[in-house]
């Protein structure tokens, strides 16, 4: 049972007990348009990834001048972090969405689109989608076939950005894989937004940094670092329906939530 559903029991209860006046028995009507463009339809969920809280206000400023929306969009604090998006522009809302992942000070700021009727605790933030970059790879191996092939190998393939030079068979190659706007994470532990000393595997020990499996090496460097989303791509080609995306979350959802946010 969720504790929304939870809440509105005690709320039953407790109206149970109070009795009132003709006068106090006023019952209030929403006069919103559901179907205006500032609907739930328009919304979306957002958490910062990190153990130390943001400047929200900051955060706000910085969002709405990366964005250029053609319509404001209000930001509604719930608990635990959680953030609801409103887009006034529903055109707005899906290229915010299809942008992501979106950073502020070099932390991840998880977004999905809302769904109503559905409890906050039930949104799954740790699992979102990044484009990766292959390097080292010979431009008579670039084709559609590699790039579904080292895609499928690397996790679960959503979207590839390919051009196609007829490919080749027989040959192994060693190539280096990059993230686009990869957050802050420990280079020990894999983990999203945490350094060393909250680290709960490190418990304070002295690192040596040239030795550990990660390093910034995994970051592929941006023309733009102020998050400009004009980067000409190739071709992108959808590969993995949204539905088929969905019934693969929540089958791996009971595995996945305990190593939330973990690189690998």
């Amino acid at each position: 049972m969720t504790s929304w559903r939870l809440m509105t029991e005690e709320i039953i209860d407790l109206l149970e007990r109070l009795k009132f006046s003709e006068e106090e028995s006023t019952q209030v009507i929403s006069k919103n348009d559901v179907h205006s463009v500032r609907s739930f339809e328009s919304w979306a969920v957002g958490k910062i990834m990190a153990t130390e809280a943001p400047n929200r206000e900051a955060m706000y400023r910085v969002f709405k001048s990366l964005w250029y929306t053609k319509e404001e969009v209000d930001f509604v604090v719930l608990k635990e972090g959680v953030v609801i998006d409103k887009f006034g522009y529903q055109e707005d809302y899906s290229r915010i969405l299809n942008l992501t992942p979106w950073l502020f000070d070099r932390c991840l700021f998880s977004m999905l689109p809302f769904e109503e009727g559905k409890d906050i605790d039930s949104y799954e933030f740790w699992w979102l989608p990044f484009w990766l970059r292959i390097y080292n790879i010979p431009l008579e191996l670039l084709d559609r076939q590699t790039a579904l092939d080292v895609g499928d190998a690397l996790g679960e393939l959503v979207v590839i950005d390919w051009k196609d030079h007829n490919g080749g068979e027989g040959t192994e190659e060693t190539g280096v894989i990059k993230y686009e706007r990869l957050p802050d994470f420990y280079y020990d532990c894999g983990l999203i937004g945490h350094s060393s000393k909250t680290c709960k595997y490190n418990k304070g020990s002295t690192l040596n940094e040239s030795n550990l499996q990660y390093g910034s090496w995994m970051r592929a460097s941006l023309v733009n670092p102020t998050q400009d989303r004009g980067m000409r791509r190739n071709g992108v080609e959808l590969v993995k329906p949204k539905a088929q995306m969905n019934a693969d979350k929540e089958e791996s959802q009971t595995n996945s939530r305990g190593e939330s946010g973990q690189l690998g």
